[in-house]
């Protein structure tokens, strides 16, 4: 386990989930993983997309129930959904938009309530206890989303904002393998804006303290899906 000071001096941390088995039930994470595994992700999720043009902001999204609404033809709701991501990210690249952000957030409702079940609100509390001790009387809650990026999609360089009520950000990493020319990986920058590059494979984890509240980019994805549960853990 990473020491508790030099987590909060550093603002991240990054280590295997494997390291943190007294806090964890390491069994039950694996479960997770080998169910979201045996998922077709892309279905019954969603794509956004943040850009912005003449110096406004544009959001735009693709939810895939909604084509299959309209179908009724979950062939076809495939087809025109993956269809309609590509057109999206030609448009932003020919239109020369700046993408704040492009991902794809799983909906589907077994995965949902899966990741907010008891093995990851577990970790993060007795997370909480040891690395936030001073908060530990304080009620915190997670709000757990599988995120997917595959061919195009990315988040450039930003901050998460000041928010008082959140602790920390907590990223899971599920790709077993992940090759370097596949970019996405995750960039964290450190207090003296120097950049740490994370492999993005399992069971690596990260946290972003939300005090310090680190600058951090997704490279653009060339190749392959890459996927992680992402939890805000509020107040």
């Amino acid at each position: 386990m990473i020491d508790v000071k030099e987590f909060r001096e550093q603002g991240y941390l990054y280590d295997s989930l494997e390291n943190y088995k007294e806090l964890i039930n390491f069994d039950e994470f694996l479960k997770i993983k080998e169910f979201i595994d045996s998922k077709n992700i892309n279905k019954f999720s969603k794509y956004d997309y943040l850009y912005f043009a003449n110096q406004a902001s544009y959001h735009e999204e693709i939810i895939y129930e909604n084509f299959l609404k309209k179908d009724k033809d979950e062939k076809n709701a495939d087809l025109v959904f993956k269809k309609s991501h590509e057109y999206m990210i030609k448009k932003i690249e020919e239109c020369n938009f700046y993408p704040t952000w492009v991902f794809g957030t799983s909906m589907d409702s077994e995965i949902t309530n899966l990741i907010h079940k008891e093995t990851i609100s577990n970790f993060q509390k007795e997370f909480k206890k040891i690395y936030y001790p001073e908060k530990e009387s304080q009620s915190y809650y997670a709000c757990n989303k599988l995120q997917f990026y595959d061919k195009g999609c990315e988040i450039k360089l930003h901050d998460d904002g000041k928010d008082l009520n959140r602790l920390c950000v907590f990223i899971y990493f599920l790709n077993d393998e992940w090759n370097d020319e596949n970019g996405g990986y995750l960039i964290v920058y450190d207090t003296n804006n120097n950049p740490i590059k994370l492999k993005p494979t399992f069971p690596n984890f990260v946290v972003l303290d939300s005090n310090l509240n680190l600058f951090h980019e997704v490279e653009k994805i060339k190749n392959g899906i890459k996927y992680n549960i992402v939890s805000f853990y509020n107040g």
